[in-house]
């Protein structure tokens, strides 16, 4: 199943699922509320409203969000570029998010010459989870969807989420096999495979879930590969991330004086606060 939210108007946003090409609304505001259901399954598979528009915008999947945990390095790419060795354990950071963009947003970043940003494997949480062992973390899974954070050190992230958020029974068993791609104004920039991934899904929710419970609609981003992008983004820098089998997300970087229709970006600097777990 895929679901997705959908900008109706400029105060009105709403949950779809997404049938090829056909949607169909649902009574919830966004996928992150629709999560908050136990019974969320049931309402996501209702007859609900087919969208009559010849039009639709996608959001943000979901409009707040609680607990963000990203992944370090997760990578051996990734490790070696920073000329360090893999890590034993997963070293999760607790990122404070200042916007969440959805696909075909506008971004106004901050002017740190430093601002990262990359394509990596998200991981929707669908139930309440605590001190939850590898062998059942795959069972707190709601699904995975494509996650672009854009953060520089001392600030809070834009975090970048969708299209669309696929179910797990989609997918191959703990989203393996899938090839990550990142293209900064049609050149590629970032190309893996989640095989490669040090720590896998699994072993990330049980190490999260030990050090804060989870709870439905909270994030893991499973971490970057090599050739994180430190080149400065410019007026109309086009970035495209994706994740085969999920989806394609789209963006573009607008100067922050410029005029336009959403506007994210950090206020004010923020420490990014570090777990080892």
């Amino acid at each position: 199943m895929r679901l997705s939210t959908l900008r109706l108007t400029t105060t009105r946003t709403a949950a779809a699922r997404v049938d090829r090409n056909r949607l169909t609304l649902l009574p919830f505001p966004d996928i992150g509320t629709l999560l908050t259901d136990e019974t969320w399954q049931e309402h996501a598979t209702e007859p609900g409203e087919p969208l009559t528009h010849t039009s639709t915008v996608t959001g943000p999947l979901i409009t707040r969000l609680a607990t963000f945990a990203q992944v370090e390095v997760n990578y051996a790419t990734r490790a070696r570029e920073l000329n360090s060795p893999p890590p034993s354990i997963p070293r999760l950071l607790t990122t404070p998010v200042v916007a969440l963009a959805g696909d075909r947003d506008v971004l106004r970043l901050t002017d740190a010459p430093d601002l990262r940003w990359g394509v990596e494997l998200g991981v929707m949480i669908g139930q309440y989870t605590s001190r939850v062992p590898r062998t059942r973390a795959l069972s707190s899974v709601a699904g995975y969807t494509v996650v672009n954070t854009f953060a520089a050190p001392g600030w809070p992230a834009t975090v970048a989420i969708g299209p669309q958020l696929v179910t797990a029974d989609e997918l191959p068993i703990g989203a393996r096999g899938l090839t990550l791609t990142a293209t900064l104004d049609g050149r590629l920039r970032q190309k893996a495979n989640t095989s490669d991934l040090l720590f896998d899904v699994a072993t990330l929710i049980e190490h999260a879930s030990a050090r804060t419970a989870l709870m439905p609609g909270d994030l893991i981003s499973t971490g970057t590969p090599a050739a994180i992008s430190t080149q400065r983004l410019h007026d109309g820098s086009s970035i495209t991330v994706a994740v085969k089998g999920i989806g394609e997300l789209h963006n573009t970087v607008a100067e922050r004086s410029s005029p336009g229709p959403s506007t994210f970006g950090p206020s004010q600097a923020a420490a990014r606060d570090s777990i080892e777990g």
